[in-house]
């Protein structure tokens, strides 16, 4: 099991089920914004993750990559989540959820609970 799984395991496996949340199916669109600026792109689509930063962003000189996408002018692509966007999304406990009810997707999961986090100051707003 990767590293990754096993993070995502401890926020998301369900015990009666023993099942993990799937990425989701179809496609998805996420701006990421710091204050005014347009950071990048996170996308997801046919089973993997994409994420490129914006010409605005490869423009300015005073704010630095994030840590997990250290060069500019690549596009990064991933059949996991990034631990970055992964911490935006609440474990199952944090929601409360009672049991029996609908699992969602990690696509679902960062559209209705990602905006914002207390991790760092950055927007994770659905396109």
């Amino acid at each position: 099991m990767t590293a990754m799984k096993k993070l995502m395991a401890g926020f998301w496996y369900e015990e009666k089920t023993k099942m993990f949340f799937s990425s989701g199916k179809g496609q998805a669109d996420f701006i990421l914004t710091l204050n005014k600026l347009e950071v990048g792109t996170l996308s997801y689509a046919d089973n993997v993750w994409f994420f490129s930063y914006s010409e605005e962003f490869k423009r300015q000189r005073d704010i630095l990559p994030l840590v997990n996408f250290p060069t500019v002018d690549k596009e990064y692509s991933s059949s996991e989540l990034w631990p970055f966007f992964v911490s935006r999304i609440p474990s199952r406990a944090q929601l409360q959820a009672p049991k029996g009810t609908e699992r969602q997707d990690l696509v679902s999961l960062l559209k209705n609970y990602g905006r914002k986090t207390i991790a760092n100051p950055y927007q994770l707003i659905p396109a």
